[in-house]
């Protein structure tokens, strides 16, 4: 199993934080491969709730569904895919001085002659997924996620 792991601070309270990116409906506005991402499981969401995603990465457009795994709210999400790519995404969510501190993972799970790429695709993700981080920074401490 290969990993990305990024950290970011953002400039706002934890519980909007937490809302914003466990909001799998707002993920389009900030991460560049969301095409479309919906909830597929009827509200409130928390551990169980499942989601459809439809991304577009180096051309490549795939589609995926996923479970939420595990729910604190403010302070821990993750999710798990079953149908897709395998991945498990999970993030810690800290109030630090001036804001929330997100430790966030994605981990990849490919089997047979593709566990060969894992490593190059956590890399490769990580540094697609470091600028989504950052735009999910700049839009929520402008005010234009919330």
């Amino acid at each position: 199993m290969a990993a990305s792991k990024l950290t970011v601070t953002i400039a706002c309270p934890v519980e909007d934080v937490f809302a914003a990116l466990t909001d799998v409906e707002k993920t389009h506005l900030w991460s560049a491969p969301a095409v479309e991402e919906h909830w597929t499981t009827p509200p409130p969401h928390g551990i169980g709730s499942r989601r459809h995603a439809v991304t577009q990465m180096l051309g490549r457009r795939t589609e995926n569904d996923a479970e939420v795994t595990e729910y604190e709210p403010n302070r821990h999400w993750a999710m798990t895919s079953v149908s897709g790519p395998p991945f498990t995404v999970s993030a810690d969510f800290s109030p630090v001085a001036g804001g929330t501190r997100v430790d966030w993972t994605w981990s990849f799970d490919f089997t047979g002659p593709m566990r060969l790429a894992s490593g190059p695709a956590a890399w490769m993700f990580g540094r697609l997924f470091a600028k989504d981080l950052a735009r999910l920074k700049r839009l929520m401490e402008s005010g234009a996620l919330g």
